[in-house]
């Protein structure tokens, strides 16, 4: 019998609500800080990978015979990821002094942060449209298809690692 009674009574409490403690308890920004610094490193990986681009077409260039004829294409091409890096650095270092700044003063600058990062998503987002119309113009034997596919792969590592410091900064600043 007390088996019995012990049984209902712990069915009866479980059918009680319950409050999540996961709604209670907001996302703090310690919370995602090594998720960030990890990103950030990546972000720097991806910087650096932007620059062996750029040199290894500068190299590629110098070294191709078509280049005279479609130095503008190029140029554009060059362009394109050297603002894509510029604005790697530049989100980067803001990240970094926003991650240094005292909690009172970071709370004042969640949104800016956010709206400056899709800022820069969409920014990149053009540069790559206008590097993939350069590639369809470009002779085939222009650039070495590694050295596309690896600037493909890098430009949307970029902005696959922005988008997660949009979203992580916005689970903190809802929670405020």
């Amino acid at each position: 019998m007390r088996k019995i009674i012990t049984f209902a009574l712990l069915m009866f409490v479980s059918l009680i609500p319950q409050p999540l403690s996961a709604q209670n308890n907001p996302v703090k920004f310690t919370d995602i800080l090594p998720q960030l610094e990890n990103i950030l490193m990546d972000l720097s990986s991806n910087i650096n990978q932007f620059e062996n681009i750029l040199s290894t077409m500068d190299t590629s260039a110098k070294a191709n015979q078509n280049y005279n004829q479609q130095k503008n294409i190029f140029l554009s091409s060059v362009l394109a990821i050297s603002t894509i890096s510029t604005i790697c650095e530049y989100e980067r270092d803001l990240m970094t002094l926003f991650i240094d700044l005292r909690e009172k003063n970071r709370q004042k600058f969640y949104d800016v942060r956010i709206e400056s990062l899709e800022t820069a998503v969409r920014q990149i987002n053009t540069m790559q449209k206008q590097i993939q119309i350069n590639y369809t113009i470009l002779p085939p034997n222009f650039f070495e298809s590694p050295l596309v596919r690896k600037e493909r792969i890098t430009i949307q590592s970029t902005i696959d690692l922005m988008n997660q410091i949009i979203e992580l900064l916005r689970s903190v600043s809802r929670g405020q």
